[in-house]
């Protein structure tokens, strides 16, 4: 039987965090703000609320709203859930968040669903505001355009969390002010740059299937990076995160447009197994070179399965794995909603689990021992090389860990930067690197026509007046010609 808190929470799942670093300075911006402010300060009950959290709280409602008119916006309601003075809340947004919205509620601009607990899932969810018609009218008469929102300028990139996964404070040192540097320079370079799915009707992907699904907003505010270390110390972790195309499906990564220009994607081959052993001492291309995801001789744990798809994903959760039990509970997480892999049980897995270690005898301590997070520490630094040597050029990089999407015609480049980062890294050459699809420059070498006729699709056709509307609105605003700068640049690659 369905409770009613699971029916409210199908209802609300189509929600995402508050944003507290929403800001604006254009004059078309302030003047709304301004308006509105005045209104609400003179609402019976208003407990002195400064105009900073006016602003953040109905811009957010605004770019949400404009995003997906569905959208809702999840608070906390728990005092304890702000620390003003953090170096992660730039604009001191504090306790009298909670104050606004009811205010805001009272006065009929937003509708707010209180958190509620679904004891059937034994999960709890954070309360939800949206915008009333009277707020969406207000929308509509406004003077200014999603674009003209972004964030806080000094929006701090670089974040330590605890041994909780909690933000934590730190002390600036010569290490977090180069990382600073160098991802404020990219996060300028995303911001400048049209980062889009060239055929989405609406800015919205459905992802998931059942409990786990949600809606991912494709759109020109989800573009800031961080970098984020674990467990109190600057070596662990540290990989990039935040932008929207880091949980878009692969499928429709390949449709993404950096500027209007489609885009390579490229990847490095079994990262993290080759940096295990690369510790050891053992170039894996060179010395062992054989798909580190290949099982043969096991044909007994349950039928009908991909062999090497289950492998490799189980190989890749013990990597990250404290335990077996651990790894195992990972791997039916991960794995695809009903798969049969979501099926197999702790035998099962222990049975795979052991043939992998005997296939890689030379790493098999290593899995189920947390190496992970020290992997990641590595190929952040990768990232890291990658990533700076892309903005010094001005060219747009995007990145999903050990993936990178680039425009057209840069993979030549890619690849040699990321052999080179590979090697300055880990002292290893010539990693393995493998393209994701296929390219325009190698339609002189296609004999296939359709292949070429695909390819040329991307290129010129298919386009959505959506994608075209929002990427000419973004050139006006943003004052770019209409061929990106950085597109003359591609010859010397030919």
């Amino acid at each position: 039987m369905t409770s009613s808190n699971t029916v409210q929470a199908e209802t609300y799942k189509n929600a995402r965090p508050l944003d507290v670093h929403t800001w604006s300075e254009y004059p078309e911006v302030n003047a709304f703000v301004n308006q509105l402010f005045e209104l609400i300060s003179s609402f019976k009950g208003n407990k002195n609320i400064g105009k900073k959290l006016v602003k953040v709280v109905l811009l957010d409602l605004y770019l949400a709203w404009s995003a997906d008119p569905n959208l809702k916006i999840m608070f906390s309601r728990n005092n304890n859930s702000y620390q003003a003075k953090s170096r992660y809340n730039e604009l001191h947004i504090g306790k009298k968040l909670i104050d606004l919205v009811d205010l805001l509620e009272a006065h009929g601009f937003i509708h707010q669903k209180k958190g509620f607990q679904d004891r059937i899932r034994n999960r709890g969810y954070q309360s939800r505001i949206w915008p009333s018609e009277k707020l969406i009218s207000l929308f509509y008469e406004a003077k200014f355009n999603p674009f003209m929102i972004n964030h806080q300028e000094d929006r701090e990139c670089i974040v330590l969390r605890s041994e909780d996964g909690d933000d934590m404070p730190y002390e600036d040192t010569a290490k977090t002010k180069r990382m600073r540097s160098i991802l404020t320079d990219y996060n300028q370079l995303l911001a400048e740059t049209h980062i889009d799915i060239y055929d989405l009707d609406m800015p919205v992907i459905e992802i998931g299937e059942g409990s786990k699904s949600m809606r991912l907003q494709v759109n020109q505010q989800g573009k800031f990076v961080r970098r984020i270390f674990n467990r109190e110390s600057f070596s662990k972790s540290g990989r990039f995160f935040g932008g929207w195309w880091q949980r878009c499906p692969k499928d429709y990564r390949k449709r993404i447009t950096l500027d209007g220009i489609p885009t390579a994607e490229i990847d490095y081959s079994g990262l993290h197994i080759v940096l295990l052993y690369a510790q050891e001492g053992i170039n894996y291309w060179t010395e062992v070179n054989e798909d580190p995801y290949a099982i043969h001789g096991l044909n007994d744990i349950a039928p009908s399965i991909d062999l090497r798809k289950t492998a490799k994903l189980l190989l890749l959760m013990a990597i990250n794995a404290d335990t077996e039990a651990t790894a195992f509970g990972a791997f039916r997480q991960q794995a695809d909603h009903g798969s049969l892999d979501k099926k197999l049980n702790n035998k099962q897995l222990g049975l795979l689990l052991s043939h992998l270690k005997r296939r890689h005898v030379s790493i098999a301590h290593k899995l189920t021992s947390g190496a992970g997070i020290d992997l990641m520490y590595t190929d952040s630094q990768i990232t890291e090389i990658i990533i700076q040597r892309f903005t010094q050029r001005g060219i747009p990089i995007l990145t999903v860990h050990d993936s990178y999407i680039v425009p057209f015609g840069y993979d030549y480049l890619l690849k040699q930067t990321m052999e080179e980062a590979f090697e300055q890294v880990t002292g290893i050459a010539h990693p393995e690197v493998d393209h994701t699809q296929f390219y325009p420059h190698q339609l002189h070498q296609a004999k296939d026509d359709v292949r070429a006729d695909e390819t040329n699709s991307i290129l010129c056709e298919h386009r959505s007046k959506r994608h075209l509307a929002d990427l000419e609105l973004f050139k006006q605003f943003k004052q770019k010609p209409e061929t990106p700068s950085w597109l003359p640049e591609l010859q010397e690659f030919y």
